[in-house]
This record gives structure tokens, C-alpha cells and sequence, in this order.
């Protein structure tokens, strides 16, 4: 997804997060931890995923209220 040396930026975080919601809906938390399971030994790709995941769980709170 990323290099070591190049962090995702907010617009791709966001973008990422619509796709994996789009694609996953409920299973989006899975998909998530599934990627973060592949990337661990990249901190850059563990970041990004991070922001992702919070990124999904922010457009989930909003389609809930």
C-alpha cells in the first residue's frame, strides 16, 4: 500500500476508509485487522492503517446518527 518512507495522505486515508466500508460494510473491522496482520513489520503501513481504521470508524458513527 505505502513505502517505508511514505505515509498515506489524510485524502487517501479517507478514500481508503470509503472503499473498505463500501466493499466490507460490517465486516470492514475484520478486513482491517487482517491487513494490519500483514503489514506489522512496516511501522509506515501499520500508521496508515491505523488512521484508516479510525477514518471507519468515523463514517460509521456518522451513518448511525
Amino acid at each position: 500500500m505505502t513505502s517505508t518512507d511514505q505515509r498515506m495522505s489524510d485524502r487517501q486515508v479517507w478514500y481508503t476508509a470509503s472503499e473498505i466500508l463500501t466493499e466490507h460494510g460490517p465486516g470492514a473491522v475484520t478486513y482491517i485487522i487482517d491487513q494490519v496482520s500483514c503489514v506489522l513489520a512496516n511501522k509506515t503501513a501499520v500508521e496508515d492503517w491505523r488512521r484508516v481504521a479510525t477514518a471507519v470508524d468515523a463514517i460509521v458513527d456518522c451513518r448511525a446518527q
